[in-house]
């Protein structure tokens, strides 16, 4: 214990000094007074230099009170203080003013320029003040931002509102949909955003927002970061939002608003940054990441949607059976998959009247040889229903299992 205190005591006087011997370096006058020349561009961080280093001795001692004090003299003498500005955002920090703190930040970013410190450096060594600036404030947005909450039944979902989800730009669907309308545009024909809209019309908002979590959970498996097994846990569990009829409604939280693929990426991505930098631990990188995957499609759903009921006539019918199409051209199901859905919808819809009528002529038991014609005889008419199915392209799909490993396998933790 005794041997870890004087460790501390020692690396807290070493950053003490190199910071205070980086001080002297500021440009001062014939007087030894700091440069004011800071004004005409020259030599803007010299004046005020003496309140920023005060306020980094304070810092480092742990009295941030007076850090405080420091910091806000240096910057009324000179807003553009480099120092000033990194130990005042860390010293927000540490008073829990985050939105202080970010507004140093990214003023550090601006002004920073080739200034180099260790204060506030992750790996303990020195580096460029803008880079550690843009580093710290990464992180604090991502501590400060919530992507996944509860809601009232205890189920994880997605922070973000119909609205916000919409003004994200293209949803994972509409990335989909092009894709798909450009490779089956013959003759290399221009795709308009008409031609995308007129296939996502099919689908309803919350119809939607399910197949966008299937694209997303697909786009992170290829992208290595989720195994196949928690691909196929998620899929599996939900498979009933892109096929009703034939599987187990998916999980009550699926038809919500879901966050565009990039900014679920770009999270997952700043988790890795963070804990290869030590800056969050395993236990967090694995325990937030964790309950991103399961926010997009649940493993082990607490909750799920009622039933589906099937569509009892034509038009729905085929509406159905085109929207299989296009979740099927969007390699989400398989063939098998999709030819029992279908079946199951001609089903309900009572497509086989054949199959019915020998049923019933069996149950009614053996006839007599030679029946009294009771009227004349009528011919038998019969009406043949055909629903219009959008033809499958013949280009193989994707396989609908992204061969994946394991996440971060190229971590390096030590």
């Amino acid at each position: 214990m005794f041997s870890r205190s004087i460790i501390k005591s020692l690396f807290t006087a070493t950053i003490t000094v190199s910071l205070l011997s980086s001080c002297a370096l500021f440009e001062r006058d014939a007087n030894g007074e700091p440069s004011h020349s800071w004004i005409d561009g020259k030599n803007y961080y010299s004046y005020g230099d003496k309140d920023a280093t005060l306020a980094t001795v304070a810092y480092s001692q742990g009295d941030f009170k007076t850090a405080e004090a420091h910091v806000s003299r240096a910057l009324t003498n000179n807003p553009r203080h480099p120092q000033a500005l990194m130990v005042g955002a860390l010293v927000y920090e540490e008073l829990g003013r985050p939105n202080r703190a970010r507004q140093y930040y990214e003023d550090l970013m601006i002004v920073g320029g080739d200034e180099t410190s260790i204060l506030g450096s992750m790996d303990g060594k020195t580096h460029k003040m803008s880079d550690i600036a843009a580093q710290r404030l990464r992180l604090l947005n991502m501590n400060q931002t919530k992507m996944i909450i509860e809601d009232k039944d205890g189920n994880k979902v997605f922070n973000i509102s119909e609205e916000a989800s919409a003004a994200q730009g293209k949803s994972a669907l509409e990335e989909a949909l092009f894709i798909r309308e450009q490779t089956r545009a013959a003759n290399n024909k221009a795709v308009s955003e008409a031609d995308v809209k007129a296939v996502e019309v099919l689908f309803t908002p919350e119809e939607q927002n399910t197949i966008s979590r299937f694209l997303i959970l697909k786009e992170l498996a290829e992208n290595d970061m989720v195994t196949k097994e928690e691909f196929l846990n998620g899929r599996m569990a939900n498979v009933g939002g892109l096929l009703p009829l034939t599987h187990t409604p998916p999980a009550a939280g699926v038809i919500n608003p879901v966050p565009s693929p990039d900014l679920i990426l770009e999270r997952i991505k700043a988790l890795k940054e963070a804990v290869a930098s030590r800056a969050i631990t395993p236990r967090e990188f694995s325990a937030e990441r964790d309950l991103i995957i399961e926010a997009i499609l649940p493993p082990h759903p607490r909750q799920r949607l009622k039933k589906k009921a099937p569509s009892t006539n034509i038009l729905d019918a085929a509406k159905d059976i085109r929207k299989l199409e296009v979740i099927y051209d969007l390699n989400l199901i398989t063939s098998k998959e999709k030819d029992k859905e279908q079946k199951a919808i001609e089903k309900y819809l009572g497509l086989a009247p054949a199959q019915t009528t020998k049923k019933a002529a069996s149950s009614e038991g053996p006839k007599s040889m030679n029946p009294a014609p009771l009227a004349p005889t009528i011919p038998a008419t019969t009406t043949e229903v055909s629903i219009a199915v959008e033809e499958t392209p013949t280009d193989t799909p994707q396989p609908l299992i992204p061969a994946v490993t394991s996440p971060f396998e190229n971590i390096e933790i030590k």
